[in-house]
């Protein structure tokens, strides 16, 4: 039973927490009040199009279709998330299942994904503070302003309160989904290397005994009960992987869409217009893509480390002493090794969650990039001749 979560913070942050109704309404509130905002902001851009103009608020208005596509998906995947957090609760080992040394390794490393994450998500608050507009004017990132004195008159500066007031709200149920997915991966990746250490911990022999294990009775069977536990918990991770990529079914497509727009708009915006902004706008632009960077390259680690833990497993098997196993051990152990050939992850239509997957999104990202800068020069070419 998994009682001693290592990452029982970013759960309660961003899992627990959303069992309260009133919590679900607020972010329900937040996602109609944003999603009409951006229609209207849509509907401006519509109306005024022009390059300069898509390529100036892009990045914005992409960043918020991926928070607000997050926080929808969130909703309507919120059952299945449960579900697959009941069922990995019910089958999940703890930490000390294994011998001190392996639980002070284990719980030293999950130390170390924490700080990282917490790192992360200070970063990202600390992203939103710079945003607020004590700080300094937005009007040269945020198209809303242009959209509310435009619609709204007089009553913008209320409408613009209440836009950057609410933001941070809106971001942090945005990022839930994101940071949801990264605990389910690390969860799985834990369970995993436990295996590795327990197997580890069960091949460990006597060598004055040699060949004796052979027709050491009790041997035998503590080596069987302990590889059918390691065969049955081991299925029972890879169902809870299949649960995770039928949740990915559902987000993956979007929220890789909407990320690749966004980091395309974001250096798009400054490969154009990086020599025109004040110290305080490039902060934030900066601020910006630091982020989007950081978790981009959280989700592919935490993909490419769930691959690594699943093929330790077969390199852990290969090591096994069968030489000293009966007959029905080493069967058991052929069937485990075969069930653990092809490693496990978090994959669909070709997308896998891995360090490849970041590099190529750093490529496409570049290439469109410059796409937008040279259409942009072009365009600005054009007008200078007439």
């Amino acid at each position: 039973m998994w009682n001693n979560n290592p990452f029982i913070v970013i759960r309660t942050i961003f899992l627990d927490i959303n069992n309260y109704k009133i919590v679900k309404f607020c972010y329900v509130s937040l996602t109609v009040f944003y999603s009409l905002v951006h229609c209207l902001q849509f509907y401006y851009i519509i109306k005024n199009f022009n390059l300069n103009l898509i390529i100036r608020y892009g990045f914005i208005t992409s960043l918020l279709s991926y928070v607000l596509a997050a926080g929808i998906l969130s909703l309507v995947v919120e059952k299945r998330i449960r579900k697959t957090q009941i069922f990995f609760d019910e089958i999940g080992w703890s930490l000390n299942i294994v011998g001190k040394d392996a639980e002070m390794k284990l719980e030293k490393k999950c130390k170390l994904i924490n700080i990282s994450i917490y790192a992360i998500m200070l970063f990202l608050v600390i992203t939103l503070l710079v945003n607020l507009p004590f700080v300094g004017s937005q009007r040269d990132l945020f198209l809303s302003i242009q959209v509310f004195e435009e619609y709204f008159g007089k009553w913008s500066e209320i409408l613009d309160r209440l836009y950057f007031t609410l933001a941070p709200f809106l971001s942090y149920h945005g990022a839930r989904l994101s940071f949801t997915c990264i605990y389910a991966i690390l969860q799985v990746q834990v369970q995993f290397s436990l295996i590795g250490e327990y197997l580890f911990e069960t091949y460990q022999v006597d060598d004055s005994k040699s060949w004796k294990y052979l027709q050491d009775t009790r041997y035998q069977h503590d080596i069987g009960e302990s590889l059918r536990l390691c065969v049955e918990h081991h299925v029972a991770l890879k169902k809870s992987i299949k649960m995770m990529v039928d949740v990915a079914l559902t987000c993956l497509p979007f929220l890789v869409l909407l990320g690749l727009s966004t980091l395309i708009s974001c250096l798009a915006f400054i490969m154009n217009f990086w020599d025109t902004m004040d110290n305080i706008l490039k902060l934030r632009i900066f601020m910006w893509a630091a982020w989007i960077v950081l978790i981009t390259i959280m989700f592919c680690r935490s993909g490419q480390q769930l691959i690594d833990a699943t093929s330790d497993i077969f390199f852990t098997l290969g090591g096994a002493p069968w030489y000293y196993w009966n007959l029905d051990n080493i069967k058991i152990l052929l069937t485990f090794m075969a069930n653990s050939t092809k490693n496990d992850s978090i994959s669909l239509a070709g997308i896998c969650l891995d360090y490849p997957l970041f590099v190529s999104v750093a490529n496409t990202t570049v290439s469109y990039a410059l796409v937008l800068y040279n259409l942009r020069e072009s365009s600005l070419d054009s007008s200078n001749k007439k």
